[in-house]
This record gives structure tokens, sequence and C-alpha cells, in this order.
């Protein structure tokens, strides 16, 4: 009797450890089977382009002609360099993909699990988080400054942080009731066309509105410089670049919804093209109109004018569409790394603690962006912290460790270890300038 009972006691343990593993596996295999349900090879490379260019290219672009004041002209030749490095990096990220002979890894972090394991994942997670969430507070704060200062035309008053809650609340109810990017409709045509008619836009009007004595900021009384390179400003200036190109979190869904998946590498390199010629005509032409004295977002050197009020109106309906879409893929990773899936907890459980998470995350944000209300700043500090490590580092090392130095020619490490090492100086040296802008529009109380 004595003997069952000390018996029972390992068998009991044994069937706990053993049950806790099995629901660990059951709580995996359903995240990576959620994501492979959501994964439809329907689609074509023209989509996928547009589907690429549509994440790319948005309200950054009116960052572009500050980060080209702080670097100089030099600013241009990183604008394609980092086009070229954007289409290398995702090409080693999908070979990264598919280096487990007979599987495909289906996204960002489940990738960076294979190559890193369970730290790996809960690290590529949260940097995934941290970049959807920032880009959709650098949104919160252009749209609602934009809202106020449209207001302010028609001589009508609104204080920014309420046109910040309108705005995040409007994001936040798609947010919380569509569960999955395949739920949420969104036109990659129509985000690219309004993308790039704002670009237009801001071309044409800067170069028609340059300096002159009657015409110019209240702050600024003599003609704009230009200077070809600026040394201190070019690790900060690639941090910001890099958070232009860092589509590596989207790139396995794009990828896997091709219906011929080995057109990726030049349909990447065409989308890289595009983009870049989308940048350097936004940043070059506001560079020569307003040189030194350019800032950011752009628009606060442009007049009141009724075609640049309505290419921001259709910038703010561009990122409220496009919000939801980036805050999806950001809770859902961190959803499934937490088992908060029907197939874990039932359904009513999962849509409540679903529910109260991206509320939550919603409410954070908007806090962080009364909180800190300038958009330059914001997205520097955010290229710094995650977009430097989604772009140069993470899909580099996955690629490497997943293949093997051994397999990798010589010269294709050294080139490995050059990106690595420009993203580790790009996030230091780009943290330490963002935080030294940030404290500065702090205290100036504008950015």
């Amino acid at each position: 009797m004595g003997t069952d009972q000390s018996s029972s006691g390992p068998r009991f343990s044994d069937t706990s450890s053993e049950a806790s593993i099995k629901a660990d596996v059951v709580s995996e295999t359903a995240a990576e089977n959620v994501l492979e349900h959501s994964i439809k090879r329907n689609g074509s490379w023209l989509g996928a382009v547009f589907n690429i260019m549509c994440i790319s290219i948005g309200t950054g672009t009116m960052n572009l002609p500050a980060v080209v004041k702080r670097c100089g002209w030099f600013g241009v030749i990183l604008f394609v360099l980092m086009a070229i490095v954007g289409w290398y990096v995702g090409i080693l990220f999908k070979r990264a993909m598919y280096a487990r002979p007979g599987k495909r890894v289906s996204s960002f972090a489940l990738v960076t699990r294979e190559a890193f394991g369970v730290p790996g994942y809960w690290f590529a997670t949260a940097i995934t988080y941290l970049y959807c969430c920032g880009t959709v507070i650098s949104w919160i704060i252009v749209s609602g400054t934009q809202i106020t200062r449209l207001l302010g035309f028609a001589d009508a008053v609104l204080d920014k942080k309420i046109s910040m809650t309108i705005i995040a609340i409007v994001m936040w109810i798609p947010f919380t009731l569509l569960k999955t990017l395949k739920e949420i409709t969104v036109s990659s045509v129509f985000g690219v066309l309004t993308a790039m008619f704002t670009v237009i836009v801001l071309a044409v009007t800067s170069l028609q509105h340059r300096y002159t004595d009657t015409y110019h900021l209240p702050e600024y009384d003599s003609a704009p410089t230009h200077k070809f390179i600026i040394g201190a400003g070019i690790p900060s200036a690639l941090a910001s670049i890099s958070f232009m190109y860092a589509g590596a979190v989207a790139f396995p869904h794009i990828e896997g919804n091709m219906r011929k998946p080995g057109q990726f590498g030049w349909m990447l390199f065409l989308s890289n093209v595009l983009v870049c010629g989308a940048y350097l005509l936004s940043s070059v032409t506001g560079y020569v109109a307003f040189g030194d004295q350019t800032v950011s977002p752009i628009l606060n050197n442009l007049p009141n004018l009724a075609i640049v009020n309505a290419a921001t109106i259709l910038i703010i309906v561009h990122v409220v569409f496009a919000a939801p879409v980036m805050l999806v893929s950001a809770n859902l990773e961190l959803e499934l790394a937490l088992g908060v899936m029907p197939q874990v907890m039932g359904r009513k459980k999962e849509f409540f603690w679903r529910s109260v998470m991206r509320t939550f995350t919603m409410g954070v944000l908007l806090a962080v962006s009364i909180a800190i209300p300038y958009f330059g700043q914001v997205i520097d500090l955010v290229s710094a912290i995650s977009t430097t490590v989604v772009f140069f580092m993470v899909p580099v090392l996955c690629y490497v460790k997943l293949y093997g130095w051994r397999r990798i020619p010589r010269y294709e490490l050294v080139l490995c270890a050059l990106l690595v090492a420009v993203g580790g100086v790009a996030c230091v040296w780009g943290l330490i300038d963002a935080i030294k802008s940030l404290k500065t529009a702090v205290e100036n109380g504008h950015g």
C-alpha cells in the first residue's frame, strides 16, 4: 500500500509534467497553424509590390527632408545604398525561412525562434511589437497635429490632445473587433496612390515656395544653407532611413501570399527601386527648398494651400486605415506567444483577453503620443531602438545561424559582419542622438 502511494507521487508528477509539455506543444502548434491558415498563395507579384510600397511609403516621407538636413547631401547616397541593402537583407531572410529542409517558417518571430530558440522568439516578438507600436504612435502624433493645424486655418480651435484621442479611438474600433489580417480589407493600391499623391504635392509645393524675403519661417531671416556631408549625423540618419525600409517583419506574410514565391527576389528589388524613387523625390526637393531650415514634418515648412491640405487629409485617412493592419500584426504575434487563442482557452475567453490586451495597447499608445507629441523625434527614437535591429541585424544573424557559417561563402560572411556592425553603431549612436533631440524638443515645447 505504501509502495503504491510512493509510486503514485512520481506518476502524478510525470503526468502533470507531460500535460504541461503537451499544452505547450499544442499552443505552439496552434500558433503556427493560425499563421499558416492566414496564408493563401493566390497573389501576384504586382500585388506584392503594392503591399511593400504601402508598408514603406507613408507619413515617414514627411520626415525625410529633415533626415537629409541632418547628414547633408550624402543622405541621397544613403537612400540608394539602403535600398540595395534592404533588398539583400530580404533575400537572406527568405533563405532563413526555408533553411530547414522541407519546412517553411511563417513569421519573423518564428524564424528567430528556429535560429535562437525561445529567447530569440521573445526578443523578436518584443522588437516587432515595439516597431509596430512606435510606428502607430508617430501616426497618431502627425494625424492629430495636422487635424488641429487644418482646423486652425478655418479659425476653429481643437486641442491637439483631443485630436489625437479622436484618431486613436477611430483606430481602436477595427483593431479591437477584427482578429486577424485576413479579416481587414484595406486597399494597398489606395494606400500607395495616396502616399504618392502626397509625395508629389510636397515636392512641387516645396520647390514653388522656397525661401524668399517675403516667405520663410519666422525664426529665420537669411537664406538656407546646404552641405554635402555632416559626419556626425550619418549614424542617426542611417537609423531613420532603416525605418523606411524595415519591412522584414512583413516579408513572410507577403512571400507566403505570392502565387509564385520564386519571384520574391526581383519583386522586392523592383519595390525598393520604386520606394527609393519616392523617397528621393520627397527628400531632395525638400532639402533643396529649405536646406538647414527644414523641419519635420515638412508640412510645417509649407504655406496654407488647398492642395497641400488635401494631401494632408489623404495621408491622415491612409494612416487611419493602415494602423489596424500594423497593430494586428504586432498583437497577433504577442497573443499567439501568450496562448490567447480559441484553440487554447475557448472563444469567449479568447475574445475577452484579446479585447483587453488590444484596448490596453491603444490606451498606452495614446498616452505616449500625448506625453511626447514630437513626430520627427519619435520616428528617430523608434528607428534607433527597433528598426536598426529589424533591418540590419536579426535577418542577417538568423541567416548565418540557420545556414551555418561553414556553408556561407567567405565574402558573404564579411558582408554580413559589416551589416551587423553598421546596425550596431546606428542603433547606439542613433539612440543617443534621438534622446538628445527628444530632450531638446521637450524643453523647448516643440519638435
